[in-house]
């Protein structure tokens, strides 16, 4: 009796241990062996496949719940307060809330992740960035909503991590944002769109892709609108390269029509450019140049910039050339900016920021337009 006890015991073991790590099938198919050699009785039987259910559906409740986590939902945000010292008579110097954003982010399971951005500076409450991904694995990801067209690394790159307070001139012409001609009416689109993208990396040397590429399709028609204002959808591409660590190179391109002008007409609005930035060590240096075509006006622009810690993650200084012709068939609009700045870090979330933007017009009459801008920044 003791040893049929001891058995029963063991077997009854043995089916728990497999519970834990073989599949429920394997599980039941062994608990049946047990039942039809009366090792168990029906009733233990019943209790133990109770148990496994019981421990099934609590492993798939986890997997759909959405936690407060550092994974599922993570808040961040950006604040930046701006005083601006203009040399103009007709400016009146003063603060603003340059930008006050408020991003949801997370990721639903391994694969899925979502990414909202709030802007809540200025009049009224703006989306910034709506939108859900899917990633297949590094070579793709499959990306839907609203979000930054893949053009340009300056635009690209996130209002908390430039070395300048403002973006470029030709930046801020041709990718969507303050100077662009979709821009004229609605306001500043925040080099964003509505639409499908994919991306992913490829050709691994190293433990390091040898290649980035972006392809997308939009409306054109901006950021938090309700939809499209013409029949035609804009495409954009970019594909970049690291030959060596620190260095990227990338071209880009935009093709599509825009409903823009007076009065509002569709029209051709393409651009393409390339760019590039180097890091090594306390030393970054970038450049970039772009050209666009809005109906019959074609336009371009450049800069170059460099930037260095001469105290290691505290204190930077940069410098900064910024030159842009907004009609190439006009000889003597073309506008040049030189800008000195310094940066210094509080830690990983606070910066401030110092620049002098000297502005150079290429008319023969200068206008004293210089700005000294200052900029506190939280970022977390």
């Amino acid at each position: 009796m003791k040893q049929r006890y001891l058995t029963r015991t063991l077997l009854l073991l043995s089916i728990l241990f497999t519970s834990i790590f073989a599949k429920a099938q394997q599980n039941d198919d062994m608990i049946n062996i047990l039942l039809k050699k009366h090792v168990i009785s029906q009733q233990e039987a019943d209790s133990i496949r109770s148990d496994e259910a019981i421990k099934a559906q609590a492993k798939k409740d986890k997997e759909h719940v959405i936690s407060v986590g550092t994974k599922a939902l993570q808040i961040s945000g950006l604040l930046q307060e701006r005083y601006q010292a203009f040399q103009q008579v007709s400016s009146n110097n003063g603060f603003d809330l340059h930008r006050i954003r408020l991003i949801v982010s997370g990721n639903v399971t391994d694969n899925w992740s979502y990414y909202t951005q709030t802007e809540l500076s200025g009049s009224g409450v703006k989306l910034v960035d709506a939108y859900t991904a899917y990633k297949f694995g590094d070579y793709l990801k499959v990306s839907a909503g609203q979000f930054k067209i893949p053009f340009s690394l300056e635009s690209l790159t996130s209002d908390a991590q430039l070395e300048f307070i403002d973006r470029s001139q030709v930046v801020e012409a041709l990718v969507g944002r303050s100077k662009d001609v979709i821009s004229v009416t609605p306001g500043n689109q925040q080099g964003r769109d509505i639409g499908l993208q994919i991306n992913g990396s490829f050709a691994k040397i190293d433990n390091n892709y040898l290649f980035d590429y972006t392809f997308g399709v939009f409306n054109g028609a901006g950021y938090d609108v309700t939809g499209d204002n013409n029949y035609n959808k804009d495409i954009a591409g970019r594909l970049s390269i690291h030959p060596v660590t620190g260095l990227i190179v990338s071209g880009d391109f935009y093709n599509g029509v825009a409903n823009y002008g007076t009065p509002a007409k569709n029209q051709k609005r393409n651009r393409g450019g390339f760019d590039a930035r180097y890091v090594i060590g306390p030393l970054s240096v970038q450049a970039e140049y772009d050209k666009g075509t809005d109906g019959s006006i074609k336009r371009d622009g450049y800069f170059a910039q460099a930037a260095y810690f001469i105290v290691p993650k505290k204190l930077q200084l940069a410098a900064k050339y910024d030159n842009y012709d907004p009609n190439k068939a006009i000889k003597t609009d073309r506008a040049k900016i030189y800008t000195g700045g310094v940066n210094y870090f509080f830690n990983n979330w606070a910066k401030l920021t110092v620049d002098y933007l000297n502005r150079r017009e290429e008319a023969a009459v200068q206008v004293k337009n210089d700005i000294l801008e200052v900029q506190l920044q939280l970022a977390f």
